[in-house]
């Protein structure tokens, strides 16, 4: 068993399909089959199911083939903790971020990194939670901004900041003129939400709320919902970070009392990685960042 033995089976997993997987792993596709057969043997099970033209992963092959993709994220760990040391690949840090945070923190993370001259240069990938985790625990990403919530095991989270939320109304509305709105008096009132799939929905819909009448929209990001209240369609819940440049004429931002809602943004990563030095100069961007954005 060799870690091409393992590419070759995660690859098949993934794929479902012997030929994509051989070309994905640079192999031809007798080859690869050839290969797997003699990992199967030499294991004494079966990891796939070939049934006509059908790829299966058999039920030890799924537990064979979770333990293959924890080890090639090590050799990755590995690999990177050579490269540090050759000075290869210092400056690449692959961070991930999800939707309703990635727009509004992203363009000052960077423009701060640059100014500062700074040692960490960011590669923003930016997908929803789920998938960020999911390619933090392959080996994809080296850390994640997510709102925190519970963690595989092997990961941290480091809290960095906390992303208050806002009642955002629409000109005329009732609540407009409010300086601050109880969260628990909004049960007479039209609410509006992000698709499921958002962790912010789901941070939203955990809050004390109870709305007449919840309006489940296919929006698919904040500022189509913003949208959605200008043209007076209902109100929505914010996160402060959001309202910080708001350009648009016809909506309102409320604070709430106490205790304010908020949501926890924090940086996750594998305890075993070995970039692990860069994250206190990311907080650092981090916190220069949020002053700048609160400046304005």
């Amino acid at each position: 068993m060799n870690i091409r033995d393992l590419e070759y089976i995660v690859a098949i997993a993934k794929y479902k399909n012997f030929n994509k997987a051989a070309q994905i792993c640079f192999v031809s596709q007798p080859a690869l089959s050839m290969q797997v057969k003699k990992l199967e043997e030499e294991l004494g099970v079966a990891i796939f199911e070939r049934f006509q033209k059908s790829i299966f992963v058999t039920p030890i092959g799924e537990e064979i083939i979770a333990k293959a993709q924890g080890l090639l994220t090590l050799a990755q760990d590995i690999k990177r903790a050579a490269n540090l040391y050759n000075k290869e690949e210092a400056k690449l840090f692959k961070v991930g971020l999800f939707p309703t945070l990635a727009q509004y923190l992203l363009p000052g993370l960077i423009r701060i990194s640059q100014q500062e001259k700074s040692t960490v240069n960011i590669y923003p990938i930016e997908e929803k939670t789920d998938t960020l985790i999911q390619m933090l625990q392959n080996g994809q990403i080296d850390a994640a901004f997510i709102a925190k919530t519970s963690l595989p095991q092997g990961m941290d989270f480091i809290p960095l900041f906390k992303d208050k939320f806002k009642l955002a109304v629409y000109d005329g509305h009732p609540l407009s003129k409010q300086k601050k709105v109880d969260i628990t008096k909004l049960n007479d009132e039209a609410m509006l939400f992000l698709e499921k799939g958002h962790c912010l929905r789901d941070q939203i819909l955990a809050l004390d709320l109870n709305p007449a009448q919840s309006i489940q929209c296919n929006a698919t990001g904040l500022e189509t919902l913003r949208q959605m209240v200008i043209a007076k369609l209902g109100i929505t819940i914010i996160p402060e970070i959001a309202t910080v440049f708001s350009p648009y004429k016809g909506i309102h931002y409320i604070d709430f009392i106490e205790p304010i809602p908020y949501r926890e943004i924090g940086l996750i990563y594998r305890k075993s990685s070995v970039i692990n030095h860069w994250i206190k100069p990311l907080q650092q961007i981090v916190k220069k960042t949020l002053v700048s954005l609160t400046s304005h």
